[in-house]
């Protein structure tokens, strides 16, 4: 009788290997998985090993991708509202850096897209 060894796995193979079942659980295992293949997903050994436990998990992978949807959904004026906010905040950080630089009015207005009358407001605001 012989015996066959298996070498010892890491905890990343073991967690790839543990996670080739049918009973995937929707919520915080799919998205650990998800979070988890992120990191490799250029690789074709994990592309074909995401790809069997997604199949092997249709139904659950269906249902935490209709809640990320609402999820998405929910948030979707305030992830806009964050992304404007970024964005002005940008901006005025652009303006403050060309005022301090010593940049005229007219390159701060090409370069910003603002008006006169908004880099003057912001002027303002940087002196005070």
């Amino acid at each position: 009788m012989q015996l066959l060894i298996a070498p010892r796995m890491s905890d990343e193979e073991n967690y790839w290997i543990q996670s080739m079942r049918t009973d995937l659980h929707a919520g915080e295992e799919i998205r650990k998985l998800m979070r988890e293949y992120e990191k490799h997903r250029k690789s074709k050994d994990y592309t074909a090993v995401m790809n069997l436990i997604t199949r092997a998990n249709w139904e659950q992978m269906e249902v935490e991708k209709k809640m990320c949807d609402a999820l998405n959904e929910l948030f979707a004026e305030e992830l806009k509202e964050a992304d404007n906010k970024g964005r002005t905040e940008g901006r005025r950080e652009m303006i403050f850096a060309f005022l301090k630089a010593g940049a005229d009015i007219k390159m701060i207005k090409e370069a910003s897209g603002l008006n006169e009358e908004e880099i003057e407001s912001i002027r303002r605001e940087m002196e005070q």
